[in-house]
């Protein structure tokens, strides 16, 4: 009976996630492109920037690259003293439709969020439409005109792009990195659970203040997940973009990074869409002890040489999820080797069940040398700097 009752846990589970990765490719294959010129219609860029490296510098010079001068752009720092102002600088020199601003640190909200009120405070009067659009990520040809084209013509009032982890160095851990960015651009397509990213998304400006987001920012932790959170209340949906997919180098990356960085990401959505946070934790608990329990099974298998109906589901079980891993890879723009891909998989299931655990422990966001204290909606109770 135990055996059955095993079957049944790994196939209802497997199954479920094979589900969600067809509907998502589904969605992602039929998702029209609905490109307009940018500069056929009044246009501003939202850049925030800390700090300052070579993705920096790259994204920032590909941005304007890119960029017609009727769109206006706004890089928005901290303050003078940030590194990424130097290159900012020496831009808004030799282009007119470019500016800089400066929020000065946040107290009651996410930098991140100081820093885009501060974009939007000194915008044009005329702009239409609003894109904000992080530093560090490269700009895929045509991307402006991708995302705002459904708002443009009509279509939508928000759309969104994503990203795609690139390793730079030949290592195993960006992979495992890039198995999740994707995992999660599986739950970002699938019908029902779309969400904006806040490193390519546009929306109207009549819509931004119709539905008051300056207000929700100016109290939360994040850009994207509250978004979603105010749009999810108003009953507006995102339009993805599927095409646009901005390129993330990533080099030099450590276990304690990659799992610090999905805690985070764990804990925007646990404190904004609690119930969402439940269910994917209990997925992925439930997905961490069918994979452990299945690998194990096969194992005792092989050394005593039985063969039981748990054994059987445990071998289906293990195929559908390299199936469904390698479907999953199929959506990467540059994928690794299968076997790679696999094994990052592999990993990726196990440090995720530890850091939504995790995430559900702490009480504090750390980033960039702050400590955010958040309450219920995301809300921001309290910052405290390292000196």
């Amino acid at each position: 009976m135990i055996d059955w009752i095993i079957c049944g846990i790994l196939l209802v589970w497997i199954s479920s996630l094979a589900i969600l990765v067809l509907a998502a490719r589904r969605a992602m294959a039929h998702s029209p492109a609905s490109a307009s010129d940018a500069s056929d219609s009044r246009v501003a860029v939202f850049v925030p920037v800390t700090g300052m490296s070579k993705a920096v510098e790259s994204s920032i010079q590909s941005l304007l690259d890119q960029t017609p001068r009727s769109v206006e752009v706004i890089f928005a720092l901290r303050d003078p003293s940030d590194p990424g102002s130097v290159a900012v600088r020496s831009e808004i020199e030799s282009n007119e439709s470019v500016k800089c601003v400066f929020a000065g640190p946040a107290t009651a909200c996410g930098q991140k969020n100081q820093n885009l009120l501060a974009g939007i405070a000194a915008v044009s009067s005329n702009v239409e439409i609003f894109v904000f659009a992080d530093a560090g990520h490269g700009f895929p040809p045509g991307w402006l005109d991708l995302l705002v084209g459904p708002i443009a013509c009509g279509e939508a009032e928000v759309t969104s792009g994503y990203h795609a982890i690139r390793p730079a160095d030949g290592g195993f851990l960006p992979w495992v990195y890039a198995v999740c960015v994707e995992m999660m651009h599986v739950f970002q397509n699938a019908p029902g659970l779309s969400q904006p990213w806040g490193g390519a998304m546009a929306i109207s400006r009549a819509t931004f203040d119709r539905l008051k987001v300056s207000d929700t920012w100016r109290a939360s932790i994040v850009d994207d997940v509250s978004l979603a959170k105010v749009l999810k209340i108003h009953g507006v949906k995102v339009r993805m973009v599927p095409l646009v997919r901005r390129e993330t180098t990533v080099s030099g990356l450590h276990l304690r990074e990659l799992f610090e960085w999905m805690v985070r990401q764990l804990q925007y959505v646990r404190f904004i869409f609690p119930g969402t946070w439940a269910f994917v934790g209990a997925w992925s608990i439930v997905q961490v002890l069918a994979f452990a329990t299945a690998g194990w099974l096969v194992v005792v298998s092989l050394l005593d040489g039985s063969v039981a109906p748990s054994t059987a589901a445990s071998v289906l079980y293990l195929l559908l999820m390299g199936v469904v891993l390698l479907e999953i890879r199929l959506i990467h723009p540059l994928p690794c080797t299968p076997i790679r891909w696999l094994a990052a998989g592999a990993l990726f299931l196990l440090v995720f069940g530890a850091a939504n655990g995790t995430a559900g422990i702490r009480r504090q966001i750390q980033w960039r040398g702050i400590t955010y204290h958040v309450g219920r909606g995301g809300r921001v109770l309290s910052i405290r700097r390292q000196l």
